[in-house]
Protein backbone atom coordinates (compact mmCIF):
# COMPACT_ATOMS: atom_id res chain seq x y z
CA UNK A 1 0.00 0.00 0.00
CA UNK A 2 1.27 3.42 -0.95
CA UNK A 3 1.89 6.35 1.86
CA UNK A 4 1.00 9.91 1.33
CA UNK A 5 2.44 12.43 2.70
CA UNK A 6 0.54 16.07 1.91
CA UNK A 7 -2.68 16.44 1.72
CA UNK A 8 -3.88 16.00 -2.18
CA UNK A 9 -7.40 17.12 -3.54
CA UNK A 10 -8.76 16.19 -7.35
CA UNK A 11 -11.57 16.37 -9.95
CA UNK A 12 -12.43 12.76 -10.88
CA UNK A 13 -14.54 10.78 -12.71
CA UNK A 14 -15.38 7.14 -12.69
CA UNK A 15 -17.15 4.55 -14.66
CA UNK A 16 -19.60 2.09 -14.98
CA UNK A 17 -17.09 -0.90 -14.30
CA UNK A 18 -16.38 -1.62 -10.42
CA UNK A 19 -12.85 -0.59 -9.91
CA UNK A 20 -11.51 -1.81 -6.05
CA UNK A 21 -8.18 -1.01 -4.33
CA UNK A 22 -7.04 -0.81 -1.11
CA UNK A 23 -4.08 1.88 0.53
CA UNK A 24 -2.66 3.16 3.56
CA UNK A 25 -4.20 6.97 3.31
CA UNK A 26 -7.73 8.17 4.14
CA UNK A 27 -9.91 9.80 1.48
CA UNK A 28 -13.47 11.95 1.08
CA UNK A 29 -15.09 11.88 -1.97
CA UNK A 30 -17.54 15.37 -2.20
CA UNK A 31 -20.06 14.98 -4.94
CA UNK A 32 -20.20 17.41 -7.99
CA UNK A 33 -22.67 15.71 -10.45
CA UNK A 34 -24.06 12.90 -11.17
CA UNK A 35 -24.33 9.23 -8.77
CA UNK A 36 -22.07 6.98 -6.92
CA UNK A 37 -22.14 3.65 -5.84
CA UNK A 38 -19.62 2.65 -3.34
CA UNK A 39 -18.79 -0.45 -1.51
CA UNK A 40 -16.58 0.01 1.19
CA UNK A 41 -15.74 -3.57 3.24
CA UNK A 42 -18.94 -5.38 3.38
CA UNK A 43 -20.71 -1.71 3.15
CA UNK A 44 -22.88 -0.66 0.46
CA UNK A 45 -23.52 2.67 -0.27
CA UNK A 46 -25.61 3.10 -3.43
CA UNK A 47 -26.39 6.39 -5.31
CA UNK A 48 -24.85 8.97 -3.04
CA UNK A 49 -25.50 12.36 -5.15
CA UNK A 50 -25.72 14.41 -2.15
CA UNK A 51 -23.44 12.62 0.69
CA UNK A 52 -20.11 12.77 1.00
CA UNK A 53 -18.42 9.46 1.55
CA UNK A 54 -15.48 9.12 4.54
CA UNK A 55 -13.48 6.08 3.64
CA UNK A 56 -10.77 4.98 6.54
CA UNK A 57 -7.17 4.07 5.81
CA UNK A 58 -6.71 0.37 4.71
CA UNK A 59 -10.23 -0.21 4.09
CA UNK A 60 -10.71 -2.22 0.34
CA UNK A 61 -12.93 -0.27 -1.31
CA UNK A 62 -14.39 -0.22 -4.87
CA UNK A 63 -16.34 2.68 -6.74
CA UNK A 64 -18.26 2.88 -9.97
CA UNK A 65 -20.95 5.07 -11.64
CA UNK A 66 -23.42 4.76 -14.81
CA UNK A 67 -23.91 8.41 -16.41
CA UNK A 68 -21.84 11.49 -16.12
CA UNK A 69 -20.06 11.86 -12.94
CA UNK A 70 -17.76 14.24 -11.24
CA UNK A 71 -16.70 14.16 -7.56
CA UNK A 72 -13.38 15.86 -5.91
CA UNK A 73 -11.90 13.22 -4.20
CA UNK A 74 -9.48 14.05 -0.78
CA UNK A 75 -6.40 12.01 -0.28
CA UNK A 76 -5.45 12.62 3.35
CA UNK A 77 -2.38 11.11 4.89
CA UNK A 78 -2.90 9.17 8.49
CA UNK A 79 -0.85 12.15 10.53
CA UNK A 80 -4.34 14.13 10.15
CA UNK A 81 -6.58 12.12 11.24
CA UNK A 82 -7.76 12.24 15.09
CA UNK A 83 -5.55 10.52 17.53
CA UNK A 84 -7.24 9.68 20.10
CA UNK A 85 -10.68 8.70 17.79
CA UNK A 86 -11.19 5.99 15.16
CA UNK A 87 -13.07 7.19 12.47
CA UNK A 88 -15.06 4.70 10.64
CA UNK A 89 -16.63 4.74 6.86
CA UNK A 90 -19.40 7.15 7.12
CA UNK A 91 -21.65 8.73 4.66
CA UNK A 92 -22.41 12.54 5.58
CA UNK A 93 -25.68 14.44 4.50
CA UNK A 94 -25.33 16.83 2.15
CA UNK A 95 -25.48 19.76 4.48
CA UNK A 96 -24.68 23.54 4.79
CA UNK A 97 -21.41 23.07 6.00
CA UNK A 98 -20.09 20.81 3.44
CA UNK A 99 -21.53 22.82 0.70
CA UNK A 100 -19.02 25.80 1.96
CA UNK A 101 -16.47 22.85 1.99
CA UNK A 102 -17.77 22.28 -1.86
CA UNK A 103 -17.69 25.50 -2.41
CA UNK A 104 -13.84 25.91 -1.45
CA UNK A 105 -12.96 23.59 -3.86
CA UNK A 106 -14.44 24.47 -6.72
CA UNK A 107 -12.14 27.76 -6.23
CA UNK A 108 -8.87 25.46 -4.92
CA UNK A 109 -8.90 22.23 -7.22
CA UNK A 110 -9.00 22.72 -11.24
CA UNK A 111 -8.02 20.11 -13.21
CA UNK A 112 -4.69 18.68 -11.87
CA UNK A 113 -4.18 17.76 -8.83
CA UNK A 114 -3.73 20.56 -5.97
CA UNK A 115 -1.81 20.45 -2.45
CA UNK A 116 -1.83 23.65 -0.61
CA UNK A 117 -1.50 24.84 2.60
CA UNK A 118 -5.13 25.98 1.84
CA UNK A 119 -6.62 22.58 1.55
CA UNK A 120 -4.28 21.52 4.66
CA UNK A 121 -6.09 23.84 6.68
CA UNK A 122 -9.73 22.77 5.35
CA UNK A 123 -8.59 19.10 6.20
CA UNK A 124 -8.35 20.03 10.01
CA UNK A 125 -12.00 21.72 9.38
CA UNK A 126 -13.63 18.23 7.54
CA UNK A 127 -11.65 16.19 10.65
CA UNK A 128 -13.68 18.58 12.88
CA UNK A 129 -17.07 18.00 11.00
CA UNK A 130 -16.21 13.84 11.44
CA UNK A 131 -15.75 13.93 14.91
CA UNK A 132 -19.08 15.99 15.50
CA UNK A 133 -20.82 13.76 13.00
CA UNK A 134 -19.42 11.06 14.95
CA UNK A 135 -20.59 12.68 18.27
CA UNK A 136 -23.93 14.06 16.90
CA UNK A 137 -25.25 11.85 14.90
CA UNK A 138 -29.17 11.20 13.04
CA UNK A 139 -29.87 8.07 14.63
CA UNK A 140 -28.56 9.12 17.98
CA UNK A 141 -30.60 12.17 17.62
CA UNK A 142 -33.91 9.77 16.42
CA UNK A 143 -33.05 8.05 19.96
CA UNK A 144 -33.66 10.39 21.90
CA UNK A 145 -36.66 11.90 20.44
CA UNK A 146 -37.96 8.35 20.04
CA UNK A 147 -37.53 6.50 22.62
CA UNK A 148 -40.91 5.67 24.07
CA UNK A 149 -42.18 3.59 20.56
CA UNK A 150 -40.76 1.00 19.36
CA UNK A 151 -37.87 0.95 17.21
CA UNK A 152 -35.94 -0.79 14.95
CA UNK A 153 -32.06 -1.19 13.78
CA UNK A 154 -32.97 -1.33 10.17
CA UNK A 155 -34.85 2.51 10.61
CA UNK A 156 -31.60 3.75 12.81
CA UNK A 157 -29.40 1.95 10.14
CA UNK A 158 -31.39 4.23 7.20
CA UNK A 159 -30.79 7.49 9.25
CA UNK A 160 -27.13 6.96 9.07
CA UNK A 161 -27.03 5.17 5.37
CA UNK A 162 -25.68 1.93 6.70
CA UNK A 163 -26.39 -1.62 6.29
CA UNK A 164 -27.82 -3.19 9.88
CA UNK A 165 -25.27 -5.18 10.34
CA UNK A 166 -22.58 -2.04 9.80
CA UNK A 167 -24.62 0.46 11.64
CA UNK A 168 -24.29 -1.92 14.83
CA UNK A 169 -20.37 -2.18 14.63
CA UNK A 170 -20.22 1.54 13.72
CA UNK A 171 -23.05 2.25 16.65
CA UNK A 172 -20.85 -0.43 18.94
CA UNK A 173 -17.51 1.49 17.98
CA UNK A 174 -18.96 4.88 19.06
CA UNK A 175 -20.79 4.53 21.88
CA UNK A 176 -19.80 1.58 23.92
CA UNK A 177 -23.43 -0.13 23.84
CA UNK A 178 -25.75 -1.85 21.20
CA UNK A 179 -28.08 0.91 19.80
CA UNK A 180 -30.83 -1.30 21.31
CA UNK A 181 -29.48 -1.26 24.90
CA UNK A 182 -28.65 2.21 24.12
CA UNK A 183 -32.63 2.63 24.22
CA UNK A 184 -32.92 0.50 27.08
CA UNK A 185 -30.73 2.56 29.08
CA UNK A 186 -32.55 5.60 27.76
CA UNK A 187 -36.39 4.07 29.25
CA UNK A 188 -34.16 3.55 32.14
CA UNK A 189 -33.10 6.74 32.98
CA UNK A 190 -36.36 8.51 32.09
CA UNK A 191 -38.24 5.86 33.95
CA UNK A 192 -36.15 6.53 37.32
CA UNK A 193 -37.07 10.59 36.93
CA UNK A 194 -40.63 9.96 36.74
CA UNK A 195 -40.58 6.92 39.18
CA UNK A 196 -38.92 10.18 41.67
CA UNK A 197 -40.47 13.53 40.47
CA UNK A 198 -44.41 12.19 39.57
CA UNK A 199 -47.08 10.58 41.31
CA UNK A 200 -47.71 8.52 37.87
CA UNK A 201 -48.50 4.66 38.30
CA UNK A 202 -46.01 2.17 37.09
CA UNK A 203 -47.94 0.97 34.44
CA UNK A 204 -48.38 4.37 33.35
CA UNK A 205 -44.59 4.71 33.53
CA UNK A 206 -44.19 1.95 31.28
CA UNK A 207 -46.56 3.19 28.84
CA UNK A 208 -44.92 6.23 28.88
CA UNK A 209 -41.38 4.83 28.26
CA UNK A 210 -42.50 2.35 25.49
CA UNK A 211 -43.31 -0.77 27.27
CA UNK A 212 -46.82 -2.06 27.14
CA UNK A 213 -46.33 -3.74 30.35
CA UNK A 214 -45.62 -3.01 33.82
CA UNK A 215 -43.69 -6.38 34.26
CA UNK A 216 -41.57 -5.43 31.56
CA UNK A 217 -40.39 -1.68 33.98
CA UNK A 218 -40.27 -4.30 36.84
CA UNK A 219 -37.73 -7.00 35.19
CA UNK A 220 -35.71 -3.89 33.53
CA UNK A 221 -35.06 -2.24 37.05
CA UNK A 222 -34.36 -5.30 38.93
CA UNK A 223 -31.85 -6.51 35.79
CA UNK A 224 -30.01 -2.94 36.35
CA UNK A 225 -30.69 -1.87 40.34
CA UNK A 226 -31.22 -4.77 41.59
CA UNK A 227 -34.73 -3.36 42.91
CA UNK A 228 -38.53 -3.01 41.87
CA UNK A 229 -39.66 0.27 41.08
CA UNK A 230 -41.69 0.57 43.72
CA UNK A 231 -39.10 0.29 45.69
CA UNK A 232 -36.52 2.50 43.96
CA UNK A 233 -39.12 5.17 43.80
CA UNK A 234 -39.52 4.89 48.15
CA UNK A 235 -35.88 5.12 48.79
CA UNK A 236 -35.25 8.28 46.45
CA UNK A 237 -38.05 10.14 46.77
CA UNK A 238 -37.67 9.79 51.17
CA UNK A 239 -34.09 10.45 50.46
CA UNK A 240 -34.93 13.81 48.47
Amino acid sequence: MSCLNNVTCERRTYTEKPHGHIHAFAQLVVPISGTLSVMIGEQSLADCCQNVIYIPPSSYHSFHSQGRNRFFVFDIPTFFLPKNKTLLADCLRMDGRWQAVRALLFDEVGESTASNPRLSDLCCYIMRLLEDKARHSASLEYMHSNYCRQITVQELAALEHYNPSYYCTWFLKHYGVSPLNYIRNLRLENAKDLLVNTDCTLMQIAQQIGYQHQSTLTRLFLAETGMAPAEFRRKNKSSG
